[in-house]
């Protein structure tokens, strides 16, 4: 192993991890960040009202590791409230987060971080990764594969305005990402207590960074599979996807607003904004999301009947949505 601190040529890296009830987990997530090739310099975990025993186990391994450091929420605040917390109490330039029921590949660290440190233009390193939704780290179900492999196809995407989709365990540089304003807060108020800012906020931030490609900067991504990324049925994305296709076409509208030169909408007003014809085709979009969902947890429980008659409904709403996934993910056994 290496020791982040001891290797100048080697950024200091700050880990953050996010954690709600996730005592089943966590601490197999922990012990993977302990055994990189390429120690973090911190590991941060962020408490959010958990009433399971995560605060017992993340506590006795601090207590066994100074460089894991717990913070807790005194109530639950959400995702994006945490993350943007890890963002403020991180010490180091670079950081990473890390689901706390995701798993890191042993070279993670040291891969994405050496390309981080070849040119100051790179805004974030991310990677592929293998999907998964069982109990264990290699219960693998696909592939992950997305963001640009090279500054010119990501400076491609910033001309033509794409969503910039990057790995959930990218690592970026701190001041970027504060520079343009963080994770965002409290979007829209409404009685049923929807934390929109919770969908796709790293989506919504790597878009935002992305906007920097005036600049030249640009992400990049390593077509490895350095972390194994878990897609449980019951997911915040799963079970609000409607809400989530809402979230990224918002996020989309602002990327072109801003690059235009225009001010952004707020959440209320771009929702407000839609016509009956783009409501429609919103509902069409949401169906094959849907239906694509379905297939890939009906692959991941080898019910291949339904897998193929959820295909066949995603091609049949959104041919466009399944030429997209075969870009950005593959499936094995």
């Amino acid at each position: 192993m290496t020791d982040s601190a001891l290797n100048p040529r080697l950024p200091a890296i700050t880990v953050i991890v996010c954690c709600f009830n996730a005592a089943p987990t966590i601490g197999e997530t922990l012990q993977s960040l302990l055994e990189q090739t390429w120690l973090p310099a911190a590991i941060l975990v962020i408490d959010d009202g958990s009433r399971d025993g995560s605060v017992d186990l993340v506590s006795r391994f601090a207590a066994e590791n100074d460089r894991i450091r717990l913070i807790r929420n005194a109530a639950n605040r959400g995702t994006a409230y945490c993350r943007q917390l890890g963002l403020t109490e991180a010490a180091t330039e670079a950081v990473m987060f890390l689901d706390a029921d995701d798993f890191a590949d042993p070279a993670l660290l040291e891969k994405q971080g050496r390309v981080l440190v070849q040119d100051p233009s790179i805004l974030g390193v991310g990677s592929h990764a293998h999907y998964f939704s069982g109990s264990g780290a290699n219960s693998n179900i696909g592939r992950q594969r997305v963001g640009p492999q090279d500054q010119a196809a990501a400076l491609l995407m910033y001309r033509q305005s794409k969503l910039m989709f990057m790995s959930p365990a990218t690592l970026f540089r701190r001041q970027d990402a504060l520079a343009v304003g963080g994770y965002r807060q409290s979007l829209l108020s409404n009685a049923k207590g929807i934390r929109y800012e919770d969908f796709a906020e790293d989506l919504d931030l790597w878009c935002r960074m992305a906007d920097l490609g005036a600049e030249g900067r640009y992400f990049l991504t390593i077509p490895d599979v350095l972390f194994r990324y878990r897609k449980p049925p019951g997911s915040l994305s799963t079970k609000n996807l409607k809400l989530m296709q809402l979230k990224m076409r918002w996020i989309k509208d602002c990327m072109i607003r801003r690059r235009n030169g225009r001010a952004e909408r707020s959440l209320a007003e771009f929702i407000a904004s839609r016509t009956l014809r783009e409501r429609l085709n919103d509902w069409r979009s949401d169906k094959a999301a849907a239906f694509y969902k379905a297939a890939g947890f009906s692959f991941a429980s080898r019910h291949y009947l339904k897998l193929g008659l959820y295909l066949l409904l995603t091609a049949a709403v959104s041919p466009k949505l399944i030429r997209q996934k075969l870009k950005t993910q593959s499936v094995f056994r």
